[in-house]
Order: C-alpha cells, then sequence, then structure tokens
C-alpha cells in the first residue's frame, strides 16, 4: 500500500474506469448509464488533476505483480449537514478489484483510510454508498460503519439515492 502520486494517473485511470464496471455494470445498471458515467468523470487528465488537489490523498493497493489492484480516495471536504460541527473527511471512493475480493485487501484498504484520518486529527470518517450495494454496505458496517442520513447522487442521467454512512475514530 502507498499514496499515488500524478504518476500513477495512468493506472488509476484504468483501475477506477475497471471497477466502476464492476461494481455498477450490468446487472445493476444498463451498460450505456455506466459508460456515460466514466466517460464525464473518469480520464486520465481528470485523475491527474485529482491526484494533485491537495483536498484529496488516494492510497493504493498494490498486488503481488505491481499492479494497482485497489484504491481509496480520500477527500477533506464540508461533511453533509448530519454532521455538521464534526470534523470529518470522507471517503469518496474505495474500490478493489473484483479478482481481488475476498482477500482482505479491502479491510487493508479500509484500516489505512482511517489510519489516515485519525493522523491527521478528524473525529469522524464519513462516505456515501448507493443504496442497493448490498455488499458495500455489509463491508462498511462489518468495518464499524453506521447510516445517519441519505442524499441523492446522479449518476448519468438518472437520479439514485445513497445512504450516509459513518465511523467516529
Amino acid at each position: 500500500m502507498r499514496t499515488a502520486t500524478p504518476e500513477d494517473a495512468v493506472a488509476l485511470t484504468e483501475l477506477s474506469i475497471r471497477t466502476m464496471r464492476e461494481a455498477f455494470g450490468p446487472p445493476h445498471n444498463p451498460a450505456e448509464l455506466v459508460e456515460a458515467y466514466i466517460e464525464e468523470t473518469f480520464s486520465v487528465e481528470k485523475i491527474r488533476r485529482e491526484l494533485l488537489d491537495s483536498k484529496a490523498t488516494f492510497l493504493l493497493t498494490i498486488g503481488p505483480d505491481q499492479e494497482v489492484v485497489g484504491y481509496a480516495k480520500m477527500r477533506r471536504n464540508r461533511p453533509p449537514r448530519q454532521l455538521s460541527g464534526q470534523h470529518a473527511i470522507e471517503i469518496q471512493r474505495l474500490y478493489v478489484s473484483d479478482r481481488q475480493i475476498g482477500k482482505g485487501l479491502g479491510r487493508n484498504l479500509m484500516e489505512s483510510c482511517l489510519n489516515l484520518a485519525r493522523h491527521e486529527g478528524y473525529q469522524t470518517v464519513w462516505l456515501g454508498v448507493w443504496e442497493r450495494n448490498k455488499r458495500a454496505i455489509a463491508f462498511y458496517e462489518k468495518t464499524g460503519f453506521q447510516r445517519c442520513g441519505w442524499h441523492y447522487f446522479q449518476f448519468g442521467d438518472e437520479r439514485q439515492r445513497d445512504y450516509w454512512m459513518k465511523k467516529e475514530v
């Protein structure tokens, strides 16, 4: 595991696209909806800009063949109103390649996110998760997150509902 740099933009873009298709593609959503979101969100240049953003930190999980197989994006941003007044940091993205699921990489990635939050003095970590992503919700609950509200997330031309979840650190 290591912190990403702008030199990781190509590998991170490729993994972002692959994991987005794995997590949200058919049968969960129509392929054209997922592809439109990918086109809008994940390009090498956009990822490079995110890597250069001082409010963001990307953590990478590296596989045995030195391939990037998982990542998390921590974002220092104003939390949702349900957490107003709390010193909180967001896990904006946390994905592991499907072929790596079940090997403990997601748990290790989450622990690295929580450690980063503690190290930077945050009280709370929060995230949004699609209400239909049962596997992710179960993972977050298993790692101690609790629902604290919801919001709508624009996914292409469809408005989907995400749960806000939080964990005290």
